[in-house]
């Protein structure tokens, strides 16, 4: 069994590590408050969704980039409309889920806000490949680690809320390609049907 030292004087019990932060008032949403808390935070994240997308569907990140890199300047933008409707959508669903109330509003929110930040490494992720994709074809394995890097280094080196805003860009223009396909993919189904 496991047992704390105590010296003369002093109170120490087995829990007693645990529990000091809680006593110091130490919360985990404090450490991203901060700003190289928020980028380590961002790091990680788009770390890991890349690293998982990768893993459980390898070719998606490629089709991504590759679509961004077909219209590199009009992806931004149709990543920026797909993130600001996705947003709407978001806000809408949180309105309806804090009608609710009680624990059901809180998870929802949760849900939606946890979405959005997968959907943003995502986006990450494609940033990154198509960086690796620009300069070195053949290694687009690492595209993950450099949008972190990237991800991290906008909050690192920009104002808090400029930071803020050029990540979400940033993360949007990476969805971009995608949704340009999925928009010219839907508009030409609409199209065949009505012929």
């Amino acid at each position: 069994m496991l047992r704390s030292r105590r010296e003369v004087g002093q109170r120490w019990t087995t829990g007693a590590v645990v529990l000091a932060p809680l006593q110091w008032g130490f919360e985990p949403t404090s450490v991203v408050s901060s700003e190289p808390g928020r980028a380590i935070a961002s790091f990680l994240l788009v770390l890991a969704v890349g690293t998982a997308v990768r893993y459980w569907r390898p070719g998606v990140i490629e089709r991504a980039v590759d679509a961004t890199l077909d219209r590199p300047l009009t992806a931004p933008l149709y990543g920026a409309a797909a993130a600001v409707l996705g947003w709407l959508v978001v806000a809408y669903a949180f309105g309806q889920a804090l009608r609710i109330g009680g624990g059901v509003g809180r998870v929802a929110v949760a849900l939606g806000i946890g979405g959005a930040l997968v959907v943003a490494g995502f986006g990450f992720a494609v940033v990154g490949t198509g960086l690796i994709a620009v300069v070195d074809d053949r290694h687009r394995w690492a595209g993950p680690l450099a949008g972190a890097s990237v991800s991290a280094l906008v909050l690192l080196a920009l104002p808090n809320r400029l930071g803020l805003v050029v990540w979400a860009f940033v993360a949007a223009a990476g969805l971009g390609g995608a949704a340009r396909r999925w928009l010219n993919a839907s508009a030409s189904v609409e199209r065949g049907v009505k012929e």
